[in-house]
């Protein structure tokens, strides 16, 4: 406010100094009525967003204190695994010398990474053909519903044991 009174007698009463010196000053006196208010507004604003903050924090807490504990339980662990007729319902070969695997296969189980060896049992999953030694594929379908290798999720089939020989 001071300032606007200053302006108003600099105006009404000019002092001595040449018109430039009474232009900057004109300008210093102008750039203060605005700037002043500008960065008391700022800090006003500043000052609001802080309090509400707080007032939110001072409301979650109240409202944390006054909720009953609840105590989640504990996730069960569910098996999707199929059942053991269906496990066994799937094909099993015999190896024979040549260790040819049927199918899509190649020299190895993938679920345990070893190579086949002649007179193994393997089983044979009926939709994509993969072959696994049978006691890993066993393992692994009985925590597991679906093939390790194409992830399709295999149904039951007629029971058969087949020999495979040179």
């Amino acid at each position: 406010m001071s300032l606007l009174i200053d302006l108003l007698l600099l105006m009404t009463f000019p002092n001595k100094q040449g018109p430039s010196q009474q232009g900057i000053q004109i300008f210093r006196i102008i750039t203060l009525c605005i700037a002043g208010p500008a960065v008391i507004f700022a800090i006003v604003m500043a000052c609001c967003v802080c309090y509400k903050d707080r007032l939110a924090n001072i409301s979650n807490i109240a409202i944390a204190r006054s909720a009953p504990a609840t105590v989640l339980p504990a996730p069960q662990i569910v098996t999707t695994g199929l059942d053991e007729s269906t496990i066994e319902s799937y094909e099993k070969v015999v190896l024979g010398e040549s260790r040819r695997v049927p199918g899509p296969n190649g020299g190895c189980c993938w679920i345990c990474l070893s190579e086949y060896n002649s007179k193994e049992t393997i089983r044979c999953i009926p939709e994509c053909e993969h072959c696994f030694h049978a006691d890993c594929i066993d393992e692994w379908l009985r925590i597991n519903n679906t093939c390790p290798v194409c992830r399709n999720t295999p149904s039951p089939s007629p029971l058969h044991v087949t020999s495979i020989n040179p």
